[in-house]
């Protein structure tokens, strides 16, 4: 009975479901069959919702709209105007497409009409006369010309500090596109639409750019990005600052809305600091040696900016928005900044006065008289500032009629430079004017050296003349020959000096067979001069040596006298030595001891036999203290 009855309930089920999907599908039929002559949901017909009408309906729907119909005609500005129906001649025309319309659309598609909207658009439902529209249209105060402002374009402000570019928004103005404006309007009419924006008919003449014009917004970014850099140029003890007051002058925008900068004005810029700044070939001030202050004029040594590096890396800059602190690029360089730009290290050169100092770091390093370009061949040496280019070592100097070797080579004027002539006998005084050099600067040996030994390239050399220092010349000419014959004869008394010096190191352990050696060298030391003398730096030796001497003289003395007493007593100790003593030599032996006792204990020490007197007193003892013959000793 459970088993039927679960049956039962199943076909139950399934008989409701069968039902109700009949009852959906036979309520589909129906509405399907509903549209045969009606419009499904959610049509549209030129604008109008025509859902569930028939063709008849629809068209008696806009016959009554067009009785009496008027449109709003909506301008930018100004009042709102009207257009009637009977201005444009409206009509109503039914040719039969509504019905055309209705028999095409998919009655068994009404569901998914009730979720999409279906828009038809038929031409032929009304018409209007296209010349009264023009005429009526005419009339109307928005078409007024007299009143019509051109549009204009968004625009890029001028510069302003720290805000940099910004869009000036674009003007829309009032200028109707009268074409569009009838063909919109007329599209309005035939869709007896109660109102028409001018503006949204997008029938206003619009400006070219406007405030989001891609153009625009680039154009701003990239002068933005350009009066953004900020460049600051060190020139020591000065700066010069680039930023956007001055970079906004230099932007050009072409009929593209490209941004660029003029290349001409960045030159004038460069050009600018160039002329400012640079110090190559300007005249130069110069508290010379000689306690005056001197004007060194010509030549290029200074600071050069290579204008063409500097203009196409300034311009890099730019484009590129850098901030940055930097020093312009150089053709050329100098040593210092701000009161000269020599700095402290320099060679000065005296052409009147034929004399040359080199100063490092503000120091003296060598100074010296020289011989320089022959004036009367017309080879003088050129005044003026120059920078030394190089130093070379064992370089052969050529012309058209000579072939020079020399060791040290400093060129800082073309083929003009220092070197050294050892073919010279003297420098200085007058010798330039005939018999100077082809222009350069002839120097004694020693002193190319010691300038090649410290200067570098690069080292200004600051060559003038100077009326009034011609009398120097000569006078240190005169004082470098009294130095000259001072050093010859300091090294003549070095070299006798030294012969001494020798001599004494050379007698060692000071012995009597040193006589005549210590001797000599004092004769040799006598014929010193004062100041030969003076260099002799071992003289205490000699002097100790001589006291030894006489100190040995004085022992030997000594010696010989005690040497001469003992023989004496020598002698006296020979009468007996070697014999048999006896009691008569008694008296001989104590003359002996008596004659030994007073001598020295220098002299004593040189009695060689006085064993043999020691031995003859034992002797004599014993002799007396044995009994005479025939006698027996005494016992005690």
């Amino acid at each position: 009975m459970k088993t039927i009855k679960k049956l039962d309930r199943k076909k139950i089920c399934i008989l409701a479901v069968v039902g109700l999907f009949l009852l959906l599908f036979a309520v589909y039929l129906v509405v399907a069959n509903y549209f045969n002559n009606r419009f499904l949901f959610g049509t549209i017909v030129n604008g109008k919702d025509v859902s569930c009408k028939t063709a008849e309906e629809v068209e008696r729907m806009i016959a009554s709209e067009v009785d009496g119909y008027q449109i709003r005609i909506v301008p930018r500005e100004g009042e709102e105007e009207f257009l009637t129906g009977d201005d444009v001649a409206l009509t109503t025309v039914f040719d039969g497409t509504l019905q055309k319309k209705l028999t095409q659309q998919n009655v068994f598609a009404w569901p998914a009409s009730l979720f999409k909207k279906s828009a038809i658009q038929v031409e032929a439902m009304v018409d209007f006369n296209q010349k009264l529209l023009k005429e009526a249209a005419g009339k109307l105060e928005v078409l007024d010309k007299s009143h019509m402002r051109e549009p204009l374009d968004a625009t890029v402000s001028e510069y302003l500090d720290k805000e940099g570019y910004k869009i000036l928004p674009e003007e829309k103005g009032t200028v109707v596109k009268e074409k569009r404006f009838l063909k919109k309007l007329g599209q309005a009419i035939l869709n007896l639409e109660g109102s028409f924006s001018v503006e949204d008919a997008k029938c206003y003449k619009s400006p070219k750019y406007t405030k989001k014009s891609k153009e625009l917004k680039e154009q701003v970014k990239t002068m933005n990005k350009y009066v953004g850099a900020a460049i600051t140029y060190d020139f020591g003890d000065s700066q010069e600052v680039l930023d956007g007051s001055i970079i906004s002058q230099w932007i050009c925008v072409d009929d593209q809305r490209v941004v660029s900068v003029s290349d001409e004005k960045i030159r004038e810029y460069v050009a600018g600091l160039a002329e400012t700044y640079n110090t190559a070939g300007k005249s130069k001030s110069l508290n010379s040696s000689y306690g005056t202050e001197v004007t060194v004029s010509g030549g290029d040594y200074g600071w050069k900016i290579d204008q063409e590096q500097e203009v196409a890396a300034l311009t890099e800059n730019i484009r590129n928005g850098e901030s940055m602190t930097k020093e312009p690029a150089y053709a050329q360089t100098a040593n210092s900044r701000g009161g000269n730009d020599y700095g402290d290290t320099y060679v000065e050169v005296n052409l009147t006065a034929q004399h040359l100092f080199y100063y490092k770091n503000g120091a003296l390093v060598v100074e010296s008289d020289f011989v320089s370009g022959n004036e009367s061949k017309g080879w003088s040496t050129p005044a003026g500032a120059f920078g030394l280019y190089y130093k070379q070592r064992d370089k052969t100097l050529r012309g058209e009629d000579y072939a020079t070797p020399v060791s040290f080579w400093m060129p800082f004027n073309g083929g003009v430079g220092f070197h050294d002539a050892t073919w010279r006998s003297r420098f200085g005084g007058s010798d330039y004017i005939r018999n100077g050099s082809h222009g350069c600067v002839n120097l004694p040996y020693n002193v190319a050296k010691t300038l090649y030994e410290n200067i570098e390239a690069g080292c200004a050399v600051l060559v003038y003349k100077s009326q009034g220092t011609e009398g120097i010349a000569a006078k240190a000419q005169e004082e470098q020959a009294q130095r000259e014959e001072q050093e010859r004869a300091q090294r003549a008394a070095q070299d006798q000096a030294a012969a001494v010096i020798q001599l004494i190191d050379a007698l060692g352990e000071i012995t009597l067979e040193s006589r005549d050696a210590v001797a000599n060298a004092r004769n040799q030391f006598e014929a010193l001069s004062s100041e030969a003398k003076a260099l002799v730096t071992n003289y205490n030796l000699l002097e100790a040596a001589e006291v030894r001497l006489a100190q040995l003289d004085a022992e030997a003395a000594l010696d010989q006298q005690a040497q001469a007493e003992a023989q004496a007593v020598i002698d006296a100790i020979n009468q007996f030595a070697g014999q048999e003593i006896t009691l008569d030599m008694r008296g001989a032996i104590e003359a002996a001891r008596a004659q030994f006792e007073q001598l020295s204990a220098e002299a004593k020490a040189k009695v060689t036999n006085y064993s043999a007197l020691e031995a003859a007193e034992a002797r004599l003892r014993e002799l007396e203290s044995a009994p005479p013959e025939g006698e027996e000793p005494v016992e005690e």
